[in-house]
C-alpha cells in the first residue's frame, strides 16, 4: 500500500473559500486518506472529493436522493475537524468523477469540491468548485413528527432498546 505524504498542497482556492474551507484546517485532508486507506485500501493516484458540514446535511434531513444516486456508499465518509466537527467526505473514483462531484455540490451546501492527486511527495488538491449557499437559498423543509407518531411507529422504542 503506499504510504501517503503528510504534505498538502492546495492549488487554485479563492481567498472567500479559503476562509470557511475545511481543507485549509492542517492535518485534516491528509488524515482522512491515511484513514481511508488503513480502512478501505489504496486509492487510485487521481480523483475527486467533495466535502460537506455534517451539521448541513442533518439540516436537510438527510442526503437528498440525488446525491444517493450520484454517489457509491462506500466511497464516503465521516471524519472529524480537531475540535470536533464532523464533515462528510464522499470520494469519486470513476471515469465521470468530476462531473459526478459538480452535480453533488449542486446538492450539498458550504460544500467544497477537488480534484486530488497522491504523489510521493505531497497531496495535492486543485480546487474545482464551492457551494455555499443552495440556489434558492431555502432548503426543504423538513416536517417534524409529533411523539405520538414516534411511539406508534416504534422509531422511538427501537433508539432505546
Amino acid at each position: 500500500m503506499q504510504t501517503l505524504p503528510d504534505k498538502l498542497e492546495i492549488t487554485g482556492i479563492p481567498a472567500h473559500v479559503m476562509s470557511w474551507s475545511v481543507a485549509g484546517i492542517r492535518g485534516f485532508v491528509v488524515a482522512v486518506l491515511k484513514r481511508w486507506q488503513r480502512n478501505y485500501g489504496e486509492l487510485p493516484h487521481r480523483f475527486f472529493m467533495v466535502m460537506c458540514p455534517q451539521v448541513e446535511v442533518n439540516a436537510m434531513g438527510g442526503l437528498p436522493l440525488e446525491v444517493h444516486a450520484l454517489t457509491d456508499a462506500k466511497l464516503t465518509c465521516r471524519h472529524f475537524t480537531g475540535c470536533h466537527k464532523p464533515y462528510l467526505v464522499i470520494i469519486f473514483t470513476a471515469e465521470d468523477g468530476d462531473e459526478r462531484r459538480a452535480a453533488v455540490q449542486r446538492e450539498l451546501p458550504w460544500s467544497e469540491g477537488y480534484q486530488v492527486d497522491l504523489t510521493e511527495s505531497a497531496v495535492r488538491l486543485t480546487f474545482a468548485d464551492a457551494t455555499e449557499e443552495l440556489e434558492g437559498g431555502e432548503r426543504p423543509a423538513v416536517r417534524q413528527r409529533t411523539l405520538q407518531e414516534l411511539l406508534k411507529t416504534g422509531e422511538l422504542v427501537s433508539v432505546l432498546a
